[in-house]
């Protein structure tokens, strides 16, 4: 593969590795039960093709790189109660013409362009993995990819070659994201690979002096295609649940033109990417924890966390706090740990819900950090339902923004 490449995965996990060795918040975009997506744009600077010599304009000659251009991607899902999700994505890219001249003769020039399609529809299951949220998916893809090429010269001379593949096969990734820090910014990024199965289209036209009759050609033959793409980013979270970010992005498209030399398309550049993840539905509440009949009673430890307005950073304080429930849930074998999160009556009930949930899912992730089993932990948000303090709406509360342990 071109060295572009490799080194765009390799620079990926060297930065994954040191995001894993920092305290962190995990911050992955569907992690959060309710809707999730998000909307990207990119710009390819080049696209490279291994076939770029020329053969003889008797045979069929390899596709000429045509330059970089725009692509973008929809993308959006669901995340049930549990581990779940399923999304669907949307995406395409735009390659621009380019000229080449002198190729069989003087005045001779060669356009060159391409642009494909794809849908994809996924099942995806979130889970944490060293402090990092990880979403794994599997799903399918249809994708559609074109080539075009037309030469022509002063003599009178033209050849088309269109091509079309079409295929559609499974699809298998994962993407991540972590906080770094108590900050704001998140390093996030996502692979995956799809091996499609369809047809390439191929329909040659061409004229030659002294005849000037249109010979035309074409055939369709079966052919199995590898996709391959990944993107490494930073993001900044300009408000909960909303994250804006931009990094590096590479596609690779293997045997998805050219009947005769398998051409591979090979594609990177930056992007851009605004995420969300909102209209989290309310947790269910933990069940009583009622000692069957002739069974001493449960003891019940209490902690507090508190937060920061408008906030889902753990301060050194709530960190101490973090700290004394975790321990207390080892040294007391604690059979089950309620997490759950509060806000204060500023903001709409719903941006409120998803923000306690958010604060619960924080210190959840910290207390994992520090030995307590994930099974014992049951997580609830209660949004501004549940005041420490009541006020009237609309009030900043301190007190009300919290997350409370109950071991």
């Amino acid at each position: 593969m071109n060295s572009v490449f490799r080194t765009a995965l390799f620079a990926g996990a060297a930065l994954a590795a040191v995001a894993t060795g920092m305290p962190q918040e995990v911050a992955a975009q569907s992690q959060m039960p309710g809707f999730f997506g998000s909307l990207s744009g990119w710009y390819y600077f080049n696209s490279h093709n291994k076939e770029i010599s020329f053969k003889s304009m008797a045979s069929e000659d390899p596709f000429h790189n045509p330059k970089g251009g725009p692509g973008g991607k929809i993308y959006a899902g669901y995340r049930f109660a549990g581990s779940f999700d399923i999304a669907f994505g949307l995406q395409g890219t735009w390659l621009g013409a380019t000229k080449t001249f002198d190729i069989v003769g003087p005045g001779a020039t060669m356009k060159s362009k391409a642009h494909y399609w794809a849908v994809d529809g996924e099942l995806g299951y979130n889970t944490m993995v060293a402090g990092l949220g990880v979403r794994l998916f599997a799903g399918a893809r249809f994708a559609r990819f074109d080539h075009d090429n037309h030469i022509t010269d002063n003599m009178g001379f033209f050849k088309d070659v269109d091509q079309r593949y079409t295929g559609v096969g499974p699809r298998v990734g994962l993407d991540f994201s972590t906080r770094i820090g108590n900050s704001n910014f998140t390093i996030f990024g996502d692979a995956a690979g799809s091996l499609l199965f369809g047809k390439l289209r191929e329909k040659i036209s061409v004229s030659s002096p002294p005849c000037m009759v249109d010979c035309s050609d074409s055939e369709s033959i079966s052919r199995k295609v590898l996709n391959l793409e990944g993107q490494l980013g930073l993001g900044y979270e300009i408000a909960p649940l909303w994250t804006i970010g931009a990094g590096y992005r590479a596609e690779y498209w293997r045997h998805v033109a050219e009947s005769s030399t398998h051409t591979d398309r090979f594609m990177h550049g930056p992007f851009v990417r605004v995420a969300y993840n909102f209209g989290a539905p309310p947790a269910m509440p933990m069940a009583a924890m009622t000692p069957p009949p002739g069974q001493p009673a449960i003891s019940k430890q209490n902690f507090i966390v508190f937060f920061d307005f408008d906030r889902s950073n753990i301060t050194a304080e709530g960190q101490k706090t973090i700290n004394n429930a975790a321990a207390a849930a080892k040294s007391g074998n604690a059979a089950q740990v309620s997490v759950t999160g509060h806000a204060d009556r500023s903001g709409s009930e719903q941006y409120n819900l998803a923000l306690s949930m958010r604060r619960a899912e924080v210190v959840k992730v910290g207390l994992i950090k520090l030995g307590v089993p994930a099974a014992l932990i049951v997580v609830v948000a209660k949004g501004e339902s549940q005041p420490l303090v009541n006020t009237p709406d609309g009030v900043r509360e301190p007190q009300n923004r919290r997350v409370e342990i109950l071991i």
